[in-house]
């Protein structure tokens, strides 16, 4: 049933158009809250997990995730997204599997570099991205749709979504490497030892207060995004709990 669900939601005419609008209202308006709801639930056990998980690693509880932890003093109703030292991450990535998560997307781009994990702990989804170095800088990229031209095709157990308004964003960030430990509700974890300067870098003079019109496909003026045409999402109608089995059904269609 769940193959089917998705073969449907990946139809074109899903895509396109008034039904888009409204299946995207729809998700904004239910679904996306009831989501928020599960991870309030299980944060402090999440956070918990992955500071064991990445023991000796260089990494750090950022984005909205921090954003809302430094300014609001509170994380209810934000999801969670972690970053980490690509190199550090292929040393303990095998542990998400010992502590319980699953695999349930990969952003890979134009590069053809996974640029990010999608983990599902619990019905839970938690955002991994890989930190690479640049030259002097430290820099992420996130996978977003800018238009209606791609594709969702469904191959075995995945969805494949593909053209050229997949678009990876790449940003630069702080010093990385510079981090200190911090505490929400007896959970520990790392974030950027300077963060007033990390949190204007991602998010502009604005970072103070909450800017609805903020869209990180454009914005801060201080740190603009750079595009990266023809990335690809991978999603899991089935979640997967081996590495191995990420590309199987795309090599064997």
């Amino acid at each position: 049933m769940g193959k089917l669900i998705t073969k449907i939601k990946s139809s074109k005419i899903m895509n396109k158009g008034v039904i888009k609008k409204v299946k995207d209202k729809i998700y904004f308006k239910f679904i996306s809250p009831r989501e928020e709801k599960k991870t309030d639930k299980y944060r402090t056990e999440i956070i918990n997990k992955v500071y064991k998980i990445f023991d000796g690693c260089t990494w750090q509880l950022f984005a909205g995730s921090f954003l809302r932890f430094y300014r609001d003093k509170t994380m209810e109703g934000q999801d969670l997204d972690f970053y980490i030292l690509r190199d550090d991450f292929e040393k303990v990535k095998d542990k998400f599997f010992e502590e319980g998560f699953s695999i349930q997307q990969i952003f890979v781009s134009d590069e053809k570099k996974i640029t990010e994990y999608k983990f599902l702990y619990k019905d839970v989804s938690i955002d991994v991205f890989m930190i690479d170095k640049k030259k002097k800088s430290y820099i992420h990229r996130f996978t977003m749709e800018y238009g209606n031209k791609y594709t969702k095709e469904v191959i075995g157990n995945t969805q494949i979504i593909t053209g050229k308004d997949i678009i990876g964003f790449e940003k630069v960030l702080g010093d990385f490497t510079n981090t200190k430990e911090y505490e929400y509700k007896g959970a520990k974890f790392f974030g950027f030892a300077e963060p007033e300067e990390a949190l204007y870098l991602a998010y502009g003079k604005n970072w103070t207060f909450y800017d609805p019109s903020f869209d990180p496909r454009k914005d801060p003026d201080n740190n603009k995004p750079i595009q990266h045409p023809n990335a690809t999402v991978y999603a899991y109608i089935k979640p997967l709990t081996s590495y191995d089995q990420l590309f199987s059904d795309v090599k064997n269609s």
